[in-house]
């Protein structure tokens, strides 16, 4: 066999020193202080597992734009929805959804629109018992994430919007099978899938199937640690980001998304080195691409 380049083995030499730190970084992280300020908080307020389903679902699809809106935005649905939302869903009818959504309004999200999601979400929950077992029958027909993912989505968006969504609804429930990442679903997965730290583990699906919700700060910092040198938020870049994370956790690949993401979020990680302060007391700052 011939030697690989010297540019594989120091990219190699790169990403696995990237690793130690990513790991060091992430036993010293302190999820539920930062769970105070993410999106997953809401879903901690029931105890019920289809209310948590429900509530992660629609926290996750709502996580675009600043992070003090989408909080507003979220208490503002969880109080329509009242407390127990799996029952709202049960009981009301479309007429019935759209009522309780008049008003709301969340960036390109239209209350009209989370009404008919929430009504195809209440389908699925009458005939098949549980908020996730649609989901989960797909994975059990496919054992492939995108192909269970697209079955599931698809089955909604037909019951939601019979004559097709247009572009403010394809953006609410977006469509696993094209280019995109798919940010929001991976972030609802890791959510629902995961059974430590401060996600829910409702689901049957195996966490090793997960890709991570690459956001632009997820996106940025991978590339900063030699993840990925894609430059697009891709299906492809959260493969590649996902795969080299297999090397500290083949079973759990997306443990690490929490740290990282919160990492960016806080401001702690800039795109450049023009603002040094900000990297000061890193743990990735040695392994970075604009430090080394």
């Amino acid at each position: 066999m011939p030697p690989k380049p010297a540019s594989t083995r120091r990219q190699r030499l790169q990403v696995d020193r990237a690793l130690v730190a990513v790991a060091a970084f992430h036993r010293r992280f302190d999820p539920r202080a930062a769970l105070a300020a993410d999106p997953l908080r809401f879903a901690h307020r029931y105890a019920d597992p289809d209310d948590r389903a429900l509530v992660a679902l629609l926290s996750a699809l709502m996580a675009f734009g600043r992070i003090a809106t989408i909080g507003q935005k979220l208490e503002d649905l969880c109080l329509r929805l009242g407390p127990r939302p799996a029952m709202v869903l049960r009981d009301d009818d479309r007429a019935a959804l759209h009522e309780r959504l008049r008003g709301f309004k969340h960036r390109t999200f239209r209350g009209a629109d989370v009404a008919d999601l929430l009504f195809a979400l209440g389908e699925d929950l009458r005939r098949e018992g549980r908020v996730l077992a649609a989901l989960e029958r797909a994975w059990d027909e496919h054992h492939e994430l995108r192909a269970a993912l697209g079955q599931w989505v698809h089955g909604l968006r037909a019951a939601a919007w019979p004559g097709g969504a247009d572009r403010a609804q394809s953006h609410l429930l977006p469509d696993p099978s094209g280019p995109s990442a798919s940010k929001r679903l991976m972030l609802f997965l890791r959510w629902v899938v995961r059974r430590s730290g401060v996600d829910l583990g409702l689901s049957s699906i195996p966490a090793s199937a997960l890709l991570m919700p690459v956001d632009v700060h997820v996106h940025r910092i991978a590339r900063n640690l030699g993840f990925t040198a894609r430059t697009d938020a891709s299906w492809r870049t959260a493969e590649e980001i996902t795969a080299a994370l297999r090397g500290l956790s083949a079973d759990d690949p997306v443990q690490y998304d929490f740290a990282l993401c919160h990492l960016g979020i806080s401001g702690r990680c800039p795109s450049s080195n023009k603002l040094p302060e900000r990297c000061e007391g890193c743990a990735l700052r040695t392994v970075c691409v604009h430090w080394r």
